[in-house]
């Protein structure tokens, strides 16, 4: 039960860590946005952009939209080259400027880098990955006659192998023959 539990969160995270270098890879041509209405026009977004995840929660906005034009002079993007930022990770507060005429609505969000999420996403399927190759190593070990943790020529051996000190498993070809003769 627990392997099997294992297994499928080695393997959810996966698709995340695959999801995250899709993403990352996306962020420098496309930026994606999801943003949920948390309220009446209180938003919480996540963006993937310029090899960075930012999630920001956007407080309520208390005006009305204002007639006539408005230039906007900040370049785009706006999280592009953040002060403060280090090696990607930043927790802000700032304004998020509207495009709909609207006053600068108080914004307080943290970026994440695509690369950490690659790489702490990736880390279980990696051990899950070592730990199938060792066992798959062990068994043909001991399917050889050969012991399944050193390698040592066990087939003129009784008991523990003499180099290490394990017990041997059971070869696939005795359990068969135990099988067949007791039944």
């Amino acid at each position: 039960m627990r392997s099997r539990l294992f297994t499928l969160v080695c393997a959810l995270s996966l698709l995340a860590c695959m999801a995250s270098v899709v993403l990352w890879v996306r962020s420098y041509r496309r930026c994606d946005l999801l943003v949920q209405q948390r309220g009446a026009e209180d938003r919480f977004a996540v963006t993937s952009e310029f090899g960075i995840f930012v999630f920001e929660f956007e407080d309520r906005q208390e005006h009305a939209i204002q007639p006539g034009w408005v230039y906007f002079d900040s370049r785009l993007p706006r999280r592009w080259g953040r002060p403060g930022s280090i090696l990607g990770f930043a927790v802000f507060r700032g304004f998020n400027r509207h495009y709909l005429l609207l006053p600068p609505t108080a914004l307080r969000g943290v970026s994440v880098p695509h690369w950490f999420v690659t790489g702490i996403s990736g880390v279980l399927p990696a051990l899950w990955l070592a730990r199938h190759r060792r066992e798959k190593l062990a068994r043909s070990r001991s399917a050889g006659g050969l012991c399944a943790a050193c390698g040592y020529d066990l087939r003129a051996s009784e008991g523990r192998c003499p180099e290490c000190g394990v017990e041997p498993l059971p070869r696939v070809g005795a359990i068969r023959e135990a099988h067949h003769a007791g039944g």
